[in-house]
Order: structure tokens, then sequence, then C-alpha cells
């Protein structure tokens, strides 16, 4: 009996950690290395760039029926910026099926302006655009790493003077 006590709560903590781990961007995680970044996707690596402490991943696959570049960003073996680009997408139909995809995980966005949404989550930063050339983009980071780059304060989101 106590060793079926002692699953029982081993499985109880493995399902509570588990679900810490949420997922960010398709099947990954923020801080996640190359190779459990490359695990994640069932398609081919077309491309990868390595430059002193940071790595470029890109795939292609159909997103929603759409031809889409895939590009993950990594420092130092670590995830922190993930992305979609569906070139002349002049009709906007990727934009629209990325922008009701994103509204119906995460909510109504936190700002939207003609050709351009984005959401303030609380590990994530979002924005989805369409560009003048036609192409529709959405673009994922790790909060940190987003207020880093941005040179934005990490509590306050303001720019820095």
């Amino acid at each position: 009996m106590a060793f079926i006590k002692r699953v029982v709560v081993v499985s109880a903590f493995l399902l509570v950690a588990y679900g810490s781990f949420a997922l960010e961007f398709r099947n990954t995680s923020w801080l996640m290395t190359k190779e459990e970044v490359i695990a994640s996707e069932s398609g081919r690596v077309i491309s990868e760039l390595s430059l002193p402490g940071q790595q470029q991943i890109v795939f292609q696959t159909l997103v929603h029926g759409f031809p889409a570049t895939i590009t993950y960003i990594l420092e130092n073996d670590k995830l922190l910026s993930a992305s979609y680009s569906f070139k002349r997408d002049l009709d906007c139909k990727a934009f629209d099926s990325m922008k009701q995809e994103l509204i119906s995980q995460n909510g109504n966005p936190t700002f939207e302006k003609e050709n351009l949404v984005g959401w303030r989550l609380q590990r994530t930063e979002i924005a989805l655009a369409h560009l003048p050339d036609g192409t529709s983009y959405a673009a994922y980071w790790e909060k940190a790493y987003f207020a880093r780059i941005n040179n934005l304060a990490a509590t306050g989101g303001t720019a820095k003077d």
C-alpha cells in the first residue's frame, strides 16, 4: 500500500512539474537547447547559422495551410525568440488566420493598429504584422530577452533614459 501511495504522490508531482513548462511557441518553451528545439519540429532544418553566442535555426513548413518559414533564435544555447514568416500574403489570409489563432489562445490583443497586433503575456511578447511587401510576420520573444533587446526596464516596460 505504501508503494502505491508513493507512486501516486510522485505522479502528481511530475504532472505539476510538467505543467509548469508551458509551451511558448509551437512545441517549444523558452530556454530550450538547440537539440531540444530541433527535436520539437517534424521537418528538417533548412539552414543554420552560428555566431559567437548566438544560433539561428530555420525550418520550412505549412502553418494553417500556408507555406511558412519558421526561425528560432538562441543565445548561448537557450531559446529566446521564434517567428513565422509568410511570404506573398497579399490578401492577408495568413495574417487573419494567425490573428484568430492568437486571439483564441491568448485573448484580445494588448494593442492593435492597422497591420500590427500585439500581446504582452506573462512570459512572452508577441507581435503580428502585415508588412508593405505583402509578408505577414509573427514574432515571439521571451519577456526578459525582449526587454533587453529593446532597452526596456524589466519590470516597468518603459524605455530607459
